[in-house]
Formats: C-alpha cells, sequence, structure tokens
C-alpha cells in the first residue's frame, strides 16, 4: 500500500513538472536605462541583443516629437532546482521616453494591459470557451527610475498612476552601479517618499490579501516585510561572463578598470533579491493578485458599465489597437502596403515588396508616391477604419455574449420557479395526506369493533 502510494506521488510530481507555469515581465524604462540587459542578466542567458535596441534615429525621425515605441516579446523556458519549469514572457518597450511627447507611450502600453484583460473577459463570457486559449496577463511590470537624486520624475509619476490597476508595479534603480553607497540610500529614500506622497499604486509585498486566511508562517511575514523595505529594487546589469578559477563558476560580471564586480552579490546590488522573489518566492502571489484583484476589479467594473449602458466602446482604446501587437512594425508596414494597393487597384495577390504598386494619381493630374503625405493619410485612414472595425466586432461580441448570459440566467430563474412550484404543490399534497390520515386516525378511534361510529351518549 505504501508502494502504491509513494508511486502515485511521484507520478503527480511528474504530471505537475511536466506542466511549464506560464509567468509575463514587462520591462519599462527610458533608452540607456539598461532593460535589454537586465533581461538577459535575469534569464542568465542572451534574449536581446543590446546593439537591436539602440535606435539610430533619421533627421525626419528627430524632427518628429511623436515617435512612437514599440513592445518586443521574447519567451524563454527556464527550469528551477526542483525541475519546475517557467514559461517566462518578457516584453521590452524600445523607445519608450524618447518623444517630447510621451502621452501616447503611456497609453500604448495601458491598451495593450488592458486588451489581455478584455481577452480574458470575452473568453470567460464564451458558452463554449477555447481550451487552447492562451492568457497574456502581464503579471509583473518592472519600471525602470532613472536616479537623479530628486526622487521620482514627472514622467515617472505619470507612468505609475496610468498603469497601476491593470500590473503589479515594481519600481527599480536603473545601473545603480554608477552611485555611491551614500548616493543609493538617498535615491531610495527620495523614490519612497514620492510614492507615498503621490500615493502611487506599487505593489506593496504586505498586503492583508497574501495573509486573509493567516496562513503566513513567520518566515514569509519576515521575508515581505524586508522585500517591501528594499523597494525600490538597485539593479545593475552585464552580458558579459567569467569562469571563477576556484569554482569553475560561470559568473555574470561587470568589468571596470579596477577588477570585475559579481552582479548577483547581494553586497552590492539587489539583482539576486528581485530574481528569486519573481521566479521563486513570489511567482504564484504575483498571478493571484493579477487575477483575483486587478482583474475581478476591472471585470466588475466594466460588466457594471455594460450592464448601466455607460460603457464608450468608442474610446476603449485610445492608442492604436495594432501598435501594441507583437509585430508592431511589421503590422504598420502591412497597414500601409494594404492601403497603398487599394489606392493603385492592385490585385490582392500581387506582392508590395516584389512588386511596387503604381500610385493614384491625385486631382492635380500628378502622381503620389508612396511615402508622402497622400500615402500617409491613405495608411491612417485604413488603420483607423481597421480599428473601427475591431471596436464594432468586440461590441457586438460583448452585447452578444451578455444577451446569452441573460437568456441563460432567464431559464435557469424558470427552472427555479418551477422547481419552487412543484415543491410547494408537494407539501400542500403532503399536508393535505396527513390531514386526511389524521381524520381516518379519529375517525377509527370513535368506532366500534364493526366499524359504526359511536356516538357521546354511547359512551361509557
Amino acid at each position: 500500500m505504501v508502494t502504491i502510494i509513494e508511486s502515485s506521488a511521484a507520478l503527480r510530481k511528474k504530471k505537475i513538472l511536466k506542466k511549464s507555469v506560464n509567468f509575463s515581465v514587462m520591462v519599462i524604462g527610458q533608452s540607456g536605462t539598461g532593460r535589454s540587459t537586465f533581461i538577459n542578466s535575469l534569464c542568465d542567458q542572451l534574449i536581446v541583443e543590446p546593439s537591436s535596441t539602440v535606435r539610430m534615429y533619421s533627421p525626419e525621425e528627430l524632427s518628429n516629437p511623436d515617435r512612437e515605441l514599440q513592445l518586443r516579446k521574447s519567451t524563454v523556458e527556464l527550469e528551477d532546482e526542483e525541475g519546475v519549469r517557467i514559461n517566462l514572457n518578457l516584453i521590452d518597450t524600445p523607445g519608450f521616453g524618447d518623444s517630447l511627447n510621451n502621452d501616447l507611450s503611456f497609453q500604448i502600453i495601458r491598451d495593450y494591459l488592458k486588451y489581455q484583460f478584455d481577452e480574458i473577459l470575452i473568453e470567460e463570457s464564451k458558452l463554449r470557451r477555447n481550451p487552447r486559449f492562451k492568457d497574456n496577463r502581464i503579471h509583473v511590470c518592472l519600471y525602470f527610475v532613472v536616479p537623479t537624486g530628486h526622487g521620482l520624475r514627472e514622467i515617472d509619476v505619470a507612468v505609475m498612476k496610468s498603469l497601476g490597476e491593470f500590473v503589479n508595479i515594481i519600481p527599480c534603480i536603473s545601473k545603480a552601479d554608477s552611485l555611491t553607497v551614500e548616493e543609493l540610500k538617498l535615491n531610495k529614500k527620495m523614490i519612497k517618499e514620492d510614492i507615498e506622497h503621490y500615493k502611487l499604486p506599487v505593489f506593496d509585498f504586505t498586503n492583508d490579501y497574501f495573509n486573509m486566511d493567516g496562513s503566513l508562517d513567520d518566515e514569509s511575514i519576515e521575508l515581505n516585510k524586508y522585500l517591501q523595505k528594499t523597494l525600490p529594487f538597485a539593479l545593475m546589469g552585464s552580458n558579459a561572463t567569467v569562469k571563477d578559477e576556484v569554482t569553475g563558476e560561470i559568473k555574470r560580471v561587470r568589468k571596470y578598470p579596477w577588477g570585475v564586480v559579481d552582479i548577483f552579490d547581494n553586497e552590492i546590488s539587489d539583482v539576486l533579491t528581485l530574481k528569486t522573489t519573481l521566479l521563486v518566492t513570489h511567482l504564484n502571489d504575483f498571478k493571484d493578485f493579477t487575477h483575483e484583484v486587478l482583474y475581478e476589479n476591472y471585470r466588475a467594473k466594466t460588466l457594471s458599465e455594460v450592464e448601466n449602458g455607460e460603457y464608450n466602446y468608442n474610446s476603449m482604446y485610445s492608442g492604436s489597437v495594432n501598435s501594441f501587437n507583437e509585430a508592431t512594425q511589421m503590422n504598420r508596414k502591412k497597414l500601409v502596403a494594404a492601403a497603398a494597393q487599394r489606392a493603385s487597384n492592385v490585385p490582392p495577390q500581387a506582392s508590395f515588396t516584389t512588386a511596387p504598386p503604381r500610385s493614384p494619381v491625385p486631382p492635380g493630374g500628378g502622381r503620389s508616391v508612396p511615402g508622402t503625405p497622400d500615402t500617409e493619410i491613405q495608411a491612417k485612414e485604413e488603420q483607423i477604419e481597421f480599428e473601427e472595425e475591431r471596436l464594432r466586432a468586440f461590441e457586438q461580441r460583448v452585447q452578444r455574449d451578455l444577451v446569452m448570459k441573460r437568456q441563460e440566467i432567464e431559464a435557469r430563474e424558470k427552472e427555479l420557479e418551477d422547481i419552487e412550484r412543484r415543491l410547494a404543490a408537494q407539501e400542500l399534497s403532503d399536508v393535505d395526506a396527513d390531514v386526511d390520515a389524521d381524520a381516518d386516525a379519529d375517525a377509527d378511534a370513535n368506532a366500534d369493533e364493526d366499524g359504526h361510529p359511536v356516538l357521546p351518549d354511547q359512551v361509557d
């Protein structure tokens, strides 16, 4: 019997280990803050080529105050010491904060996060759900703060306020190795004061949610207090590795003229602490809080607005729906190509890359060349039409799902009413039967041996 139990436990563990855990992290920071290098350091392997994130803008792009950021997604599978596989989705944000006006950047990221919530909401509303549906919600946002010695900047406050209702935000100090010990303490102190002053919705490790049932032990409670005190995490990254001559261990280090520094040394940075928090100790906490608190709040709010007719579908996404997809640039190029093809009456099967389409002849008799303002306007119009069509489809799906849900609820209410009526009829029937039985019993009690009723004056 013991052998069977042990075998079952081993089989159950094997099944658990076979199924990977899906976890998504977004890294936000301006160019030069070390986002991509940190991503490589977090995974301890080359995920993002550092050179690929250094954007060289053309003179025309530099003159454009509204340069748009990109969302670049990478996926890597990690495995911990116990064999648990983590399917880690990393979303990088090259181009963030590079414009004079960064409102569009905020909105694109916010729309992306909101879009993932909407996809879950739609899937939950279906009578038949897709068993292969993938949850793409972001569980953690690492926001890289530039250490200025003056706390948070206006852009930092705006981003955290804008995104806090959709994702767990963890503030981090980028390139902390450039600071002295005293400078690092000062920056942490100033950032904490600004977070408290502006009431920014950053992740709280000591939130009562994590110990509602009193299941946390003293060690876990102390760990949460330590992590909360450590915020913001002081980070550094490196793409260079060296082999320890004594232990033979491969270490990720930063090289300086005076020597090398192990970035995972807790005496120097919080990289190891953050990595352990994300991938080991608090991975499930981040996922649970995202689903049970952030998403549930959004779900309740959205369904309430839809039910009351207050939900504005036209303003559902302020940024471009296409702009926050994984292949941002590719989609934009396809959109421009499709617009140019339709404008020049090129058959759909013609390829824009192999056979550039003819440009339409404008009213003045001149020719419009792809890349000119006329073509760009057409592309924008096509993009707007695409977004409007997507929003209309979303509205129809939500309305259809609500109608089906309402019909389902009404059907269940009718079933309950029928059950209540049957129960009431049954109870009434039982009462009548009891009354008849009592009457029969009384009649039997007042009858003689032959069954004839006994009159009162005949009773001795």
